[in-house]
């Protein structure tokens, strides 16, 4: 009878063993499968389970790319230091630079120094890397700008991509209030919409109101630019995706445009290369329409997401054209915007900013190629994401977005004036 109670206690424990390991390894399914849709705040919480039960460097590894991904930098590193701190010999130059990169959203540019030091001699980015951080550390010459929340039309969620609209600055937010309450699976939060403030005072409008209920829909509607005379809107609309062979894609991005007539918005047009396997957005035009600049992950790009340019013949755009190695890179490329002097202005996650994404000027060189491109530095730029710069023609005043420290929301609007 003792023996028969042992093997039923024996045969309890391992079968309570197996429901545990099964449990187990349930989390890392579900958070592999969360990971490939790119939905990474839903994997943490999976990966966290599995890693207090097993150890698993390849898991944790994910888990630290997914605090890099959702903003939760300190977690990030300290998963990266500790991934790092046990596979010595399995560290490549990506990993070094993602780790690199955390560091600097933490404003540690020394230690992403010592970690940019440790890439191969032949990556590209080496040498840039080490020197930006130098030029981080050892910068005390004060700016020539200043920048100021526009804390009377920011809310606690994202408030991007803003342009002088007539006399206030219409832009792009994700805010709980606006009309369409259909939200992102990937986010869970309202989707993007076009806004329009205006006040007595037209730089600092307090009053923020729908742009048009003809533009906005149940898509995500951002990133508006307007011809000089304002008569013509371009702007970014989402549509389903349904050929896309990326399951963590659920949509694209295409370029509409549409006139003012009759005291409305209408005579919709869609850009002429839209089609429906690749991305086109964040438009910004020449304000007289002879050049007009976009975003795409175009096939036969230099990495992510590219800025090309089309010019206008006759009423026709020619064939996109892409702007080259300087200005685009393996990574991100977004946000152009075109002034008038002929400097071209865009955001890019390139590893040698200050962190995160950083604004970028570019000027062309004598054969009218875009290659002398420039990182202003603080306080323009900042250890995290610094988007979408407009400026006026005087280039005295502009406006810009960032999740930068200190800010309402998510990403804020930022007015950016000459000093005095």
């Amino acid at each position: 009878m003792k023996n028969g109670i042992l093997f039923l206690m024996a045969m309890m424990a391992s079968f309570s063993s197996q429901v545990f390991a099964q449990k187990t390894s349930k989390h890392l399914e579900r958070g592999n499968a969360y990971f490939e849709v790119r939905y990474y705040a839903k994997a943490i919480p999976e990966y966290e389970k599995y890693l207090r039960s097993k150890k698993s460097s390849a898991c944790e590894l994910k888990l630290a790319d997914c605090y890099r991904k959702v903003g939760q930098y300190e977690k990030a590193e300290n998963v990266y230091a500790s991934y790092f701190a046990k596979q010595k010999n399995k560290i490549n130059d990506s990993l070094i630079i993602r780790y690199a990169d955390v560091l600097k959203k933490q404003e540690k540019y020394a230690e992403a120094k010592a970690e940019y030091e440790q890439l191969s001699a032949t990556c590209y980015h080496r040498t840039q890397c080490i020197m930006a951080c130098d030029s981080f550390l050892i910068s005390s010459q004060e700016s020539l700008y200043e920048v100021e929340n526009m804390s009377k039309i920011n809310s606690i969620h994202s408030d991007i991509a803003p342009v002088v609209y007539k006399k206030g600055l219409v832009f792009s937010s994700n805010r709980e209030e606006t009309m369409i309450k259909k939200k992102s699976s990937n986010t869970a939060l309202p989707l993007y919409n076009l806004l329009y403030a205006e006040g007595k005072d037209s730089l600092y409008p307090d009053h923020v109101s729908n742009f048009s209920t003809r533009i906005n829909t149940i898509h995500h509607e951002c990133c508006a630019s307007f011809t000089a005379d304002y008569k013509t809107v371009f702007f970014t609309r989402s549509i389903d995706k349904p050929y896309s062979n990326d399951p963590g894609s659920k949509n694209a991005l295409k370029m509409y445009s549409a006139s003012w007539q009759n005291n409305n918005w209408t005579d919709w047009q869609t850009f002429v290369f839209n089609d429906t396997t690749r991305s086109y957005g964040h438009p910004a035009v020449e304000g007289n329409e002879e050049l007009f600049f976009f975003v795409s992950d175009m096939e036969g790009g230099y990495g992510g997401t590219d800025i090309y340019v089309c010019f206008s013949i006759d009423h026709k755009w020619t064939n996109p054209i892409n702007l080259g190695p300087h200005v685009n890179s393996p990574y991100n490329e977004m946000y152009p915007f075109y002034h008038s002097d002929g400097t071209l202005y865009f955001s890019s996650n390139r590893p040698e900013g200050m962190g995160g994404y950083d604004m970028y000027s570019a000027t062309e060189n004598e054969d009218g190629d875009y290659e002398f491109v420039t990182n202003p530095g603080a306080p323009i730029n900042s250890a995290l994401d610094d988007i979408s710069m407009y400026w006026n023609k005087e280039k005295n005043l502009g406006y810009f977005s960032s999740n930068r420290e200190g800010g309402k929301g998510e990403e804020d609007i930022y007015m950016i004036k000459k000093k005095q």
